[in-house]
């Protein structure tokens, strides 16, 4: 049986060294706090972007695992209720907003457009010798202020993992001013991608085209809600893909959404090109530092009157919208949710999110990835 007192908890030493299972005790509750028992934890390219030192300013060690969903473990009296306002009690299964601002410093106090704090607490960024339980890879979360986000559900917790990821794209869709009836472009059929996918649909978009890969993925994007699906293994040259899909765009006039969720630099051009003229450009897939994209400021800004959005952050509002989306995809979850494994194999998940790693695991590809901290 688990030690009831202690946490165990996966950890990043430094960058490029591995990833590390370690305990701690767990610590204890106080009167503005709760303690999350950690049901599933997902696995972004984040966390693989983390371990290679491509995030500027990142610190380390840290615990990871910053998509999570759990039940109420500990309840502080101080604590409350969730962001929905319904009162929280043990056992509640909620979804955690990873990343919880400290709500005195200035850039709280004058409030932003785009979600702005001088400290956060991240869950899944946190130093394992300065924040107890801090990250998703770990058997519990502890919630350090009662300014926590977090969002009672009922749905499985294969389903609702995936509300952090989604929230991204939404938050996008939503600051681009998506109408009903919009086409919409996604680049690239990873998670993101696909869940990009899901929102647009969700969100009362039109014709949606998906420009990725392999076939079974391209099978997923077409459930949650793609029109068209492009191959990049058949077609292989970027003009002649802007060809393509502007061909079938309603009228064959561009997009009036492109969203960038692939995180290759060279995707920006492409995605530039065919968006129709007033169209947005959405930014989602670059969260690290992997180069530098060529654009042609008349061709591709000036000459369309295109508009660029780019998002490294979501509000609640964003997230409660996403949670409601995910948890509307029923079945079509477990295509998403390709493994499952325990904390000593956090590697192994990494691992196979890289090219070296060929997209797969255990022999199958990959698609999302979660720990579950009890296997």
């Amino acid at each position: 049986m688990p030690d009831p007192t202690v946490n165990r908890v996966v950890t990043l030493p430094a960058p490029d060294s591995p990833l590390v299972v370690r305990e701690q005790p767990l610590p204890p509750v106080l009167d503005d706090q709760m303690l999350v028992r950690v049901e599933l934890a997902g696995v972004c390219a984040t966390d693989l972007h983390i371990q290679r030192g491509h995030i500027p300013d990142f610190g380390y060690p840290a615990t990871l695992g910053h998509e999570l969903v759990g039940t109420v473990e500990r309840l502080g009296a101080g604590f409350g209720s969730d962001v929905s306002g319904r009162r929280l009690a043990i056992g509640d299964r909620v979804v955690v907003m990873p990343a919880t601002p400290d709500g005195v410093c200035p850039s709280c106090r004058r409030g932003s457009r785009v979600p702005a704090c001088d400290d956060w607490d991240v869950i899944g960024f946190a130093n394992p010798d300065e924040r107890p339980a801090g990250g998703g890879w770990g058997r519990y979360v502890l919630c350090t202020s009662a300014r926590a986000r977090v969002f009672v559900t009922r749905a499985p917790a294969e389903v609702t993992v995936l509300t952090e990821p989604a929230a991204t794209p939404i938050e996008g869709l939503t600051r681009a001013g998506l109408r009903y009836g919009d086409s919409v472009l996604v680049q690239g059929t990873g998670t993101i991608g696909l869940l990009a996918i899901a929102a647009a649909r969700a969100l009362g978009a039109g014709h949606i085209t998906a420009i990725g890969g392999p076939a079974r993925r391209l099978g997923i994007a077409r459930a949650l809600g793609a029109d068209t699906v492009v191959d990049i293994g058949e077609v292989r040259d970027g003009a002649a893909r802007i060809e393509h899909v502007t061909a079938v765009s309603p009228g064959g006039l561009g997009y009036d959404v492109v969203m960038e969720c692939a995180g290759v630099p060279a995707t920006l051009a492409e995605g530039l090109s065919c968006l129709a003229a007033g169209g947005t450009y959405i930014e989602l897939g670059h969260f690290s530092d992997v180069g530098d994209a060529s654009i042609n400021p008349y061709r591709h800004l000036l000459s369309r009157d295109a508009r660029l959005v780019a998002v490294s952050g979501y509000t609640p509002d964003a997230f409660r919208t996403a949670l409601r989306v995910v948890e509307g995809l029923g079945d079509a979850a477990a295509a998403l949710v390709t493994h499952r494994l325990p904390l000593d194999r956090a590697q192994d998940a990494v691992d196979a999110l890289s090219p070296e790693g060929g997209y797969r695991l255990d022999g199958t590809e990959v698609g999302k990835i979660v720990i579950d901290p009890w296997m």
